[in-house]
């Protein structure tokens, strides 16, 4: 049996996710440095971030629960189904699809304008 990737979070990288860190900031009563936010690919990434705000001695075992509720209310995603390699942004197959056509598409002006480029010559 193959492994399967975790869920996604959901986020579309669509400014829902400003909303969520909103929520996960208001939620544990901390303010993250959005410089950090580079850093942060998957829920575990993010979560991270949130225990090092936290006071020391925080079971953080305890706290991962809420964190997966309060950060998956923008999207619906069932909380539990979210572990920390999960990553934040949704990996919608319809996006590939995009970039698969736009690369097709510019592949074949290429070579159209080189065919045209080379007959010109002649």
């Amino acid at each position: 049996m193959g492994a399967t990737s975790p869920s996604s979070v959901g986020l579309g990288g669509d400014g829902d996710e400003l909303f969520a860190i909103d929520d996960v900031e208001r939620a544990f009563g901390v303010e993250f440095d959005k410089a950090d936010a580079s850093r942060w690919h998957t829920a575990g990434d993010l979560f991270a971030s949130l225990c090092e705000k936290l006071p020391v001695g925080a079971r953080h075992e305890e706290i991962w629960p809420r964190f997966t509720e309060v950060l998956t209310s923008q999207t619906g995603v069932d909380p539990n189904a979210i572990e920390r390699d999960s990553p934040l942004l949704a990996q919608s197959r319809f996006w590939v699809h995009v970039v698969k056509v736009s690369a097709a598409a510019w592949i074949a002006a290429a070579v159209g304008l080189l065919a045209l480029a080379g007959w010109a010559l002649l």
